[in-house]
């Protein structure tokens, strides 16, 4: 059995591309192996925008945390939030430290609106 990452739509093995989304399928063992990794990761960051979200995650993978992005639509990480809104999530470990450096980020890009 393959399963649509995206809309959870599950196919036959022949079939590779999910015909609502367009997304590749994976097997659902796959599929069960993302949800355990990141059952106990926590959201420090949202955004409607995708680059920001994107953003985030490349500072914080710079300072060697391990971050993934998230979006609503993507089924396989089993969080819910408002439609629309992009996660950025990070192990639970490193939560304090994470938004300790999206605080940085925040307030260097408060400090650059202010000027113009």
């Amino acid at each position: 059995m393959r399963v649509c990452p995206k809309c959870g739509a599950e196919y036959e093995d022949i079939v590779n591309i999910c015909s609502d989304c367009d997304a590749e399928l994976v097997s659902k063992e796959e599929l069960d192996r993302v949800e355990i990794k990141y059952s106990d990761w926590e959201e420090v960051f949202s955004s409607p925008q995708h680059y920001e979200a994107e953003m985030v995650k490349t500072n914080l993978e710079s300072a060697g945390i391990e971050a993934v992005v998230f979006d609503k639509k993507d089924s396989s990480f089993p969080l819910g939030g408002e439609l629309g809104e992009i996660k950025v999530y990070v192990p639970k470990d490193k939560v304090e430290e994470a938004l300790l450096i999206i605080g940085k980020i925040e307030s260097q890009t408060g400090d650059e609106e202010d000027n113009e």
